[in-house]
């Protein structure tokens, strides 16, 4: 994902989320920089993967984006700016951004397949 394509999409996450905030390009290292009205500061990389191609696959870096925070009031150093959060997909860069942020979760959307029966077949209209 290219940087402007994230910087977008972490935008307008915070807005869905009614976090007010700002999302800047960050320099390499990092792709992005999220600076909460809270106090609480993101940082979102991309770890450095070898360029070798003779490399293991085993040998190569298994998270795509690495996660780092500094929560509100909190003192520079803490664990979590220390040790990023490694996340392997933009889901999980959500979920640590949501803890990060210190958003809930709410309750997850399930979706089932239902029984079809003849009361739902025929409640569309039909050509006739």
């Amino acid at each position: 994902m290219h940087t402007h394509r994230l910087i977008a999409f972490l935008d307008e996450t915070l807005e869905l989320w009614h976090v007010t905030g700002k999302v800047e390009t960050g320099e390499a290292p990092l792709s992005a920089v999220i600076r909460a009205e809270s106090g609480a500061i993101v940082w979102i990389e991309r770890p450095v993967r070898p360029e070798r191609t003779d490399v293991e696959k085993d040998e190569r870096p298994q998270s795509r984006w690495a996660v780092r925070w500094r929560s509100a009031g909190a003192a520079p150093g803490g664990p979590r700016e220390v040790r990023p959060r490694m996340c392997g997909s933009l889901v999980g860069v959500l979920s640590a951004l949501r803890e990060a942020l210190g958003i809930e979760r709410g309750t997850p959307l399930r979706i089932a397949a239902g029984r079809i029966t003849a009361s739902t077949m025929n409640s569309g209209s039909s050509p006739e």
